[in-house]
């Protein structure tokens, strides 16, 4: 399926991004509200096309004109790293540890498509659990996430 010509007309599809698959139209879409509850949600795993030296692999994005990303649907137990997030309440990768060692840290969809770190599990659509802070090969941070319930 094709990135949403719309959608990502100013956004580029991120590895780690939760996104829509709409079958029916062969598209990607953004996790809108609407769309969360239309459509399944899958996680953008793409293979890195790096085409320029100077470019590392932290900078690889698609875009709705490159090429098809490679999206995997959603199922309980499924466990990544990333550090496409957003920190939701939290001010930043170390508030979010702070919270992790005294209880249960969630997430939830975003409408941009990165996971909102949250305190409490999500009402609406899947639920995932912020297992652990870690780091990204490059030294950025990053969060262990696990689907607990699609």
């Amino acid at each position: 399926c094709a990135l949403d010509a719309t959608a990502f007309a100013s956004v580029p599809a991120e590895n780690g991004m939760i996104l829509c698959v709409d079958d029916a139209t062969r598209t990607i879409k953004l996790p809108t509200s609407g769309n969360i509850a239309k459509y399944p949600l899958a996680l953008n795993y793409s293979a890195e096309h790096l085409y320029e030296s100077k470019l590392g692999l932290k900078d690889f994005k698609l875009g709705k004109d490159d090429f098809y990303p490679r999206v995997g649907y959603l199922a309980a137990g499924d466990l990544w790293t990333t550090n496409c997030v957003d920190l939701g309440a939290y001010s930043s990768a170390a508030d979010v540890a702070t919270a992790l060692a005294s209880g249960d840290v969630f997430a939830a969809v975003g409408t941009q498509g990165a996971p909102v770190i949250q305190a409490a599990a999500p009402s609406v659509g899947p639920v995932l659990q912020v297992i652990k802070k870690t780091t990204m090969p490059d030294g950025q941070d990053a969060f262990q996430l696990q689907v607990l319930k699609v």
